[in-house]
């Protein structure tokens, strides 16, 4: 057809670094979208009953909860407007952040995930119970009583603004009418899993950076790996880039964020079969910048 021969003519007038670029791109976005298609077929009930099914693991569950007070304890912005990106099924990033957040947005591809989410803001019953976790945050490391715990969940309800869509492969890269600025944005292990290059988790890392107001925050909590990982939910497989604490390090000194920090916790394996990591899991990180004020 006339329409892909022009096309053709267009791509041959380009230089060979033009050409290989372009073809990168487009390579990049096919294989970014793919992943959010896959995630279509994500099993939210699967997920939640293999991740978690207890609160006091100390790698995968303990290890956040207590990187998510510290940072929130320690943003210089009172009243923070937060977006976590990629939220999946799980409320629990923000009971921190609802302790000091004016706003939150939960922000995730899968359309399952987004339900589940309103399943438990709108009180329906047969929501998953999130309630040993707000005691967790509230009663141990806050050091407040019970009634705090049960009111930081109807406060979240409060200030969770809404639950949308987000898609890395797309400008913005979240739902219109919601690319903020916003104090923190925070990556909850989805860049991994979306990005299947190192080229293509750069420039997602920049796209997330690029909803921050100057100063704002970014965190990401990723797993740690030297070689490329999975999970399953249900019968679907979803690979995961390996990321290393000096590679997620650099990758935002590049992007020009300062006051950068990356913890690392060697994962510690348990004897519950509802335990599904694979074996490239070394443990888990939490990485904190904040972007340029300028």
């Amino acid at each position: 057809p006339f329409y892909k021969l022009t096309k053709m003519k267009r791509f041959l007038k380009l230089t060979f670094s033009q050409r290989a670029s372009a073809l990168i791109r487009t390579e990049m976005h096919r294989s970014m979208a793919s992943t959010a298609e896959k995630y279509q077929a994500f099993d939210p009930e699967d997920y939640l009953k293999t991740t978690y099914y207890d609160v006091n693991i100390p790698d995968k569950i303990l290890f956040r909860l207590e990187s998510l007070h510290g940072a929130y304890q320690g943003l210089p912005s009172a009243s923070p407007k937060v977006l976590e990106y990629g939220a999946g099924p799980a409320i629990m990033s923000a009971i921190s952040a609802a302790g000091r957040a004016s706003e939150i947005v939960l922000a995730d591809v899968a359309e399952s995930n987004r339900q589940t989410l309103w399943k438990w803001l709108r009180r329906d019953p047969t929501a998953f119970n999130w309630s040993p976790f707000f005691d967790h945050v509230v009663q141990k490391l806050e050091g407040k009583g019970e009634e705090e715990a049960r009111e930081r969940e109807e406060k979240v309800r409060e200030l969770v603004k809404d639950v949308v869509y987000c898609d890395i492969t797309e400008d913005p890269p979240v739902q219109k009418g919601f690319e903020g600025p916003y104090d923190v944005v925070m990556d909850s292990w989805c860049l991994a899993y979306a990005c299947e290059t190192r080229e293509a988790y750069e420039k997602g890392i920049a796209k997330l950076a690029c909803l921050l107001k100057p100063a704002g925050t970014l965190m990401i909590f990723a797993t740690w790996r030297e070689k490329q990982g999975s999970y399953s939910t249900g019968s679907t497989v979803f690979k995961s880039l390996p990321l290393s604490g000096e590679y997620v390090s650099k990758v935002l000194q590049d992007q020009g964020m300062s006051e950068v920090s990356v913890k690392l916790c060697r994962r510690q394996d348990t004897d519950n079969p509802l335990d599904s990591r694979d074996p490239t899991n070394i443990g888990y990180m939490f990485a904190t910048a904040k972007k340029p004020s300028q």
